[in-house]
């Protein structure tokens, strides 16, 4: 998502003599995209910690699903605010990042809500079920035998 968020930027600012965008929608889709540049580095500064996350014990896992959750709530009002630039008459490229940007977003908070709700409203049993499950997915490295070493 960052990707495409830094390319509309650059795109809305070098291609703005072709594709007739005003200052003010231009400005506008500068600010939503580096908005969510934000967002993105920090969803990536945590991924980053998620193997360290998950050595440590249920209740800070928990704190840590609530913590995303939290930050993830303030990222939803800005994909509304994305959707807006759906109803401006825009260029087809606009239209098309706008698609991609805003389907991405969707799929984004999607995945973090349903991880946030394994961690923190699910039954205890069923939820430490979820969480070794997750260890086992980011902690444990399964080691696969080498091309060569399957002959």
């Amino acid at each position: 998502m960052s990707i495409f968020s830094f390319t509309f930027i650059l795109g809305s600012i070098f291609l703005k003599p072709y594709i007739a965008l005003p200052a003010k929608e231009r400005d506008f889709i500068v600010i939503l995209c580096s908005i969510n540049l934000l967002f993105c580095s920090y969803y990536i500064r945590e991924v980053s910690h998620l193997e360290k996350t998950y050595k440590l014990e249920n209740k800070n896992i928990i704190k840590f699903g609530k913590k995303i959750g939290v930050i993830t709530l303030f990222y939803f009002p800005h994909l509304f605010l994305f959707i807006t630039l759906l109803f401006r008459d825009g260029h087809n490229l606009e239209m098309i990042m706008v698609f991609l940007i805003i389907f991405i977003e969707v799929l984004l908070i999607g995945v973090v809500f349903k991880e946030v709700y394994d961690l923190v409203f699910l039954e205890e049993t069923r939820r430490n079920f979820e969480i070794e499950e997750n260890r086992k997915k980011y902690i444990e490295k399964e080691k696969r035998p080498l091309p060569e070493e399957r002959l």
